[in-house]
């Protein structure tokens, strides 16, 4: 299973997601990527009202003033719900792919232009913080890591939320014994 990926390097583990985490099938993959789209388009249908309300009414006006707020309150439940609560959601379901050369995770395309990537290098990576848990493993009950949160260098945080404890005490150890990634 070891592939090469130019800078990535060696792939080293790719977190296998059960399946009742996957997404159903009837909302993933391009019917998704639709319904985003289409939020999106509502999203700017709000601010272009707002703008409009702004820019050419008399806000004096009791109805200008709630189509303000209705409009305001829209578009920015809708971003929100697209560019901030989707991505975490997404992020918690795709697989966390660990390469020799740094860690892989989902990012949006909001992410991605506000300077976060998908692929983040082991030197942008100053740690991990992890959230542990006692879980029963073969009748023993062990204390293992349930969430995990990378820390990169310039102090930001990605938060990939709750995995599979088994997998995610795997995959810390070869941050950890390959990567020199650490627990913060």
């Amino acid at each position: 299973m070891a592939r090469f990926s130019g800078e990535k390097g060696r792939l080293l583990y790719v977190e296998k997601v059960p399946r009742s985490m996957r997404p159903r099938r009837k909302f993933a993959g391009r019917r998704w990527a639709f319904f985003e789209g289409l939020a999106r388009i509502f999203g700017l249908a709000f601010a272009f009202y707002v703008i409009y309300l702004v820019a050419l009414t008399d806000l004096t006006e009791p109805d200008s003033v709630v189509g303000l707020v209705i409009g305001m309150g829209g578009a920015i439940s809708i971003f929100y719900a697209i560019e901030v609560m989707t991505p975490r959601y997404v992020r918690n379901i795709m697989p966390m792919k660990v390469y020799a050369g740094g860690v892989e995770v989902y990012s949006s395309r909001l992410e991605n232009l506000l300077g976060r990537p998908s692929f983040m290098p082991r030197d942008m990576i100053r740690g991990v913080e992890l959230y542990r848990m006692k879980v029963i493993v073969d009748g023993k009950l062990r204390e293992l890591p349930a969430e995990i949160t990378i820390v990169l260098s310039n102090g930001k945080k990605v938060r990939l939320g709750r995995r599979n404890a088994l997998e995610l005490d795997e995959i810390v150890r070869i941050l950890d014994n390959e990567l020199g990634i650490g627990e913060l």
